[in-house]
């Protein structure tokens, strides 16, 4: 997994809050230029050579995650000129691909080993109304970082050739890293941008922080005034589908609905107990992924957002996602999967019948986010037991004769050979065949008036 994953900083910032005890964060010096993870070295020189003669700076997350220790390879750069052109300009050097925001004056760089670099003109920002996309215009580095969101995301250092630092840190976000907190810089701000606590409350859980008690404030004015009714359901969407992502992502949505955040985005997401629990099963299942094959081409934000949905009514469903507005192809998917998880599980609740071939006729349809929401639906007992076996072992179990074996026994190529292999792979997951001979006896015996 490459460094600065969210998995990493849980790790890390666990092990550094421990060591610190009750002095707070330990904060690390920002390292010098030679010893920043290479790949970003020749990046941040790239860059530099591509700003001049205007100065460029790293700001927001990375300066942030690099005080805590993390050497981290998403890089969030400002530069005090245009960084469009700056971006197009680099661009060409490193050979990547430039994703540009003009209306915002912000680009965007994918480059090789996984690296994500964001440039942004140095700028102010106004909302013409409350959750609307903000108008910008250029301004200096400081009103760039007094226009962000938290203090731990308003410092700065310069880029120089082969130098970066010092730290710039005018609105003390070192302290509140120091001190594990998240404040807010704004009295409006979460009014201005609603989808700001969602960020807050993926900081907080992530690097295991609390809220300063005006942000607390701050939080509960904004929902308690309903800002989360003006905020678009794209928006949020994707505010989700990064909490999703993070290794605490049960305990962050509990958090935003113990704020009252969910039931502001739409009233059947008020929340109940049940369905946080079946959110920390569906976190467990994902963290044994990597030992269920069947389970690792999954995507985790999406089997979250199902079990946030499981228990609701159908007509319930259908409106929480179009309040979300997931992309067309996601949304298809949601109700497909919805229907076949309720599905398998009436068919679970009902059976007697536990053997792995009837597990393996349950579960083989489904996509990879519903079967880990069926397992992690299933708290226990012998249902559990068997759905388990056959997402950990049995899928294996697979025939050993194949078409051309069905050729040389006599069948004509057609659907006999689907309904002959399908039948010895149930007769295999039940053990009731062992070896190459009792497949051939049971087909013979088993088809033999089929088309020969």
């Amino acid at each position: 997994m490459p460094m600065g994953e969210p998995e990493a900083h849980g790790v890390l910032l666990h092990l550094r809050l421990a060591m610190s005890q009750s002095n707070g964060v330990m904060l690390k010096q920002l390292p010098r230029f030679r010893g920043l993870h290479p790949s970003a070295r020749s990046v941040l020189e790239a860059a530099y050579k591509a700003a001049a003669p205007h100065p460029i700076y790293a700001v927001g997350g990375y300066v942030r995650d690099l005080l805590l220790g993390f050497r981290t390879i998403d890089i969030d750069l400002v530069v005090e000129g245009d960084a469009v052109a700056v971006a197009r300009r680099l661009g060409q050097y490193l050979k990547a691909v430039v994703i540009r925001h003009p209306r915002f004056r912000t680009a965007r760089l994918r480059l090789t080993e996984g690296i994500t670099l964001d440039l942004a003109t140095a700028r102010s920002e106004r909302y013409p109304k409350p959750a609307a996309l903000p108008d910008v215009r250029p301004a200096s580095l400081r009103e760039d970082l007094a226009r962000r969101d938290f203090s731990i995301n308003a410092m700065a250092a310069r880029l120089g050739r082969n130098r970066f630092g010092p730290l710039i840190d005018p609105l003390g976000g070192a302290e509140d890293l120091r001190r594990g907190r998240i404040r807010v810089l704004h009295d409006e701000s979460f009014i201005d941008d609603p989808t700001r606590i969602f960020r807050a409350a993926r900081f907080e859980a992530r690097y295991r922080f609390t809220f300063a008690r005006s942000t607390r404030r701050l939080i509960k004015a904004a929902v308690g005034g309903r800002v989360m009714r003006n905020v678009a359901g794209s928006r949020i969407f994707t505010e989700l589908h990064l909490i999703t992502k993070e290794p605490s992502a049960p305990r962050i949505i509990r958090r935003l609905s113990d704020l009252g955040v969910l039931a502001g985005v739409h009233t059947k997401l008020a929340g109940l107990p049940v369905v946080f629990g079946l959110l920390e099963r569906v976190r467990r299942v994902l963290d044994r992924s990597c030992s269920l094959p069947l389970l690792q081409s999954r995507t985790p934000g999406e089997a979250y957002l199902l079990g946030m949905l499981y228990g609701l009514h159908p007509k319930s469903v259908a409106s929480v996602i179009r309040r979300l507005d997931p992309p067309p192809q996601m949304t298809a998917k949601f109700a497909a999967d919805l229907v076949a998880c309720r599905r398998t599980a009436r068919r679970l609740a009902r059976a007697v019948d536990l053997r792995q071939s009837r597990i393996a006729r349950l579960l083989d349809p489904l996509s990879p986010e519903a079967r880990t929401l069926v397992l992690a639906a299933l708290v226990r007992g012998s249902k559990r037991i068997a759905v388990s076996q056959y997402l950990t072992d049995s899928w294996r179990i697979v025939p050993v004769l194949r078409g051309e074996d069905l050729r040389r026994l006599g069948f004509r190529p057609g659907p006999i050979y689907r309904e002959i292999l399908a039948a010895l792979r149930s007769a295999r997951l039940d053990g009731q065949l062992h070896t190459r001979r009792d497949e051939v006896s049971f087909v013979l015996r088993r088809f033999a008036g089929a088309s020969r």
